[in-house]
């Protein structure tokens, strides 16, 4: 939609609108001529020329309800009276109206208007997960205009979301029936939102993390100290398990900081050490001049020149070479550096963040100790979702919500009830969830499928429950995964309940294989790197790890 240089494209299908009711306007309001003019509710949701008109489906209308004179209905007549036309109106596409009070007692108090709005909108997000929120500034008074505003801007309402302002036609001068309002202030949690590292491992390393909503106490110990640590320039080392969120952790620290160059966000330079040789990773950090090496056609900056007055991101430290280890840990102390095949060092002033999915003592026979302690002066662990097992139900949604929109699959043919919901959870609760937040988003595609889906002998009506148990249970042909749960299980002292199957009798001598052949392999790659024999690592000869390797007994 254009109009006098004025932009605004909306796709919202299916919307939701929040809106305060307008008592001197809403439903309807009388122009200067004395002639009933339509009010801004109504404008937005009906003028031939709101890009919303046969959009939106459901109406949450706000409205005060003043707790000091009970006998006061003016509020609620006009409350009442737009929602009736609402209905009456938007007949045809059967909208929904919900009419909200807030109690309280001056409507010029942003405090208690926030406090009002805040946790009512996040409900209101996870109600509608997936259905984009219409926020309409535009009724009420001042002061309840300036906080739809500060929420929006803030990131205090979930996306999707589009604030904007209607204007009625007496009062629009050659300007659009609806507008898009923002003041694009760069918050914090816009910052976070955008900032992605320029590579991204997996989809739960772009789960956002907000520790407004966190419970355990765990997870908030974690992002404090995060917080604290992110003002100093000092290497940080992110350990966890696989599926944790470590990268999100990593660009919370990296928005939360100094370092930070803002036109960065987009992209800032990240590196995974497991998807490189060491030749072509020292390329990728260092950089390299033309003729270097064969396909060397011209000077090429690294991942450290771009990282000056930034964060740099090393994803599974543990997979860097030796030689690599040696050459950052002079670029760390004296902020040096050489390009491939130059004579002439740069400089870089980075800031370093790593992580690891391998437990501490794995890491320190890995790393030359040298560069550990280098990249380890401060540490955070991420904690594995069965030790936080009270932040579930919000994460739960948050993954669902993401789950449905990289499916592609439209809100309306999900038919999952607040109670389906809280039934997953309580099941995730019972669940040790070895992969973490795959886990969650195996379950989240698990579910969404089962959604699709007629009913069938397989599912019958409880769609719910058969989602949960392909989604949650342990394959039984799949021996190497039985024995990788059976040995984080051990690991951790739960029982084996859930990966035992049904009617199909488990194999130990297969699982009891499987742990030799990890076993063979580890030792021989590790002797491999030390320069040698694996019998001088362990009771066997490297003829039986051999053996082991091949699954022979």
């Amino acid at each position: 939609m254009h109009r006098n240089g004025e932009t605004m494209t909306t796709t919202a299908t299916d919307s939701v609108l929040l809106s305060w009711v307008d008592l001197r306007t809403d439903p309807y309001a009388r122009g200067r001529d004395g002639e009933r003019e339509v009010g801004p509710t109504l404008t937005l949701l009906f003028d031939p020329e709101s890009p919303y008109r046969g959009r939106i489906s459901n109406v949450v209308l706000f409205y005060r309800k003043p707790t000091h004179d009970p006998k006061r209905h003016e509020d609620f007549a006009a409350a009442d009276a737009t929602r009736k036309e609402i209905e009456r109106l938007g007949a045809k596409r059967r909208i929904r109206v919900e009419l909200v009070p807030w109690h309280g007692e001056d409507p010029t108090d942003h405090r208690n208007i926030f406090d009002f709005l805040s946790p009512r909108v996040a409900e209101l997000g996870e109600r509608f997960a997936g259905q984009p929120l219409v926020v309409h500034i535009s009724p009420g008074t001042p002061a309840m205009q300036t906080v739809w505003v500060l929420m929006a801007e803030m990131g205090l309402i979930r996306p999707p979301f589009t604030a904007v302002k209607s204007l009625r036609r007496a009062h629009r001068a050659g300007r659009p029936a609806v507008v898009p309002v923002s003041l694009d202030i760069p918050t914090f949690y816009k910052a976070f939102h955008k900032a992605r590292p320029r590579h991204v491992a997996s989809a739960e390393d772009v789960v956002l993390f907000d520790p407004r909503r966190f419970v355990s106490e765990k997870l908030k110990r974690l992002y404090a100290d995060a917080r604290r640590f992110a003002q100093l320039n000092v290497p940080i080392l992110i350990l966890g398990e696989r599926g944790t969120g470590k990268t999100t952790l990593a660009s919370w620290i990296r928005s939360n900081s100094p370092f930070r160059e803002p036109k960065k966000d987009a992209s800032w330079p990240s590196v995974p050490c497991s998807q490189y040789s060491p030749e072509t990773m020292r390329a990728e950090l260092f950089g390299y001049v033309k003729g270097a090496f064969t396909d060397a056609k011209q000077d090429t900056e690294g991942l450290l020149h771009a990282a000056h007055g930034d964060t740099l991101f090393l994803d599974e430290i543990g997979d860097i070479s030796r030689d690599l280890q040696r050459m950052l840990i002079r670029a760390l102390e004296e902020k040096r550096f050489s390009r491939v095949g130059a004579t002439t060092p740069e400089t870089s002033a980075f800031r370093l963040l790593t992580a690891t999915n391998m437990p501490w003592d794995d890491l320190r026979e890995r790393l030359d100790a040298d560069f550990l302690d280098r990249i380890s002066v401060l540490r955070l662990e991420m904690p594995p979702l069965r030790e936080m097992r009270e932040d579930l139900p919000w994460l739960w949604r948050h993954i669902f919500q993401e789950a449905l929109k990289r499916a592609g699959m439209p809100p309306a043919r999900v038919r999952l009830t607040p109670a389906d919901h809280e039934r997953v959870v309580r099941r995730l609760r019972e669940h040790p969830l070895p992969g973490n937040l795959r886990d969650l988003f195996r379950t989240a595609y698990h579910l969404l499928a089962a959604c699709l889906d007629e009913p069938d002998p397989h599912t019958g009506d409880d769609r719910v429950g058969y989602a949960l148990e392909q989604a949650l249970s342990a394959p039984a042909a799949a021996t190497n995964r039985l024995a990788e749960a059976v040995a984080g299980a051990f690991a951790h002292a739960e029982p084996l309940d859930h990966l035992i199957p049904d009617g199909a009798p488990v194999s130990t001598r297969d699982v009891e294989r499987a742990f030799r052949r990890y076993l063979a392999e580890e030792f021989r790659r590790i002797a491999r790197l030390r320069g040698v024999k694996p019998q001088d690592l362990c009771d066997v000869t490297d003829r039986t790890l051999q053996k082991w390797v091949k699954g022979e007994s």
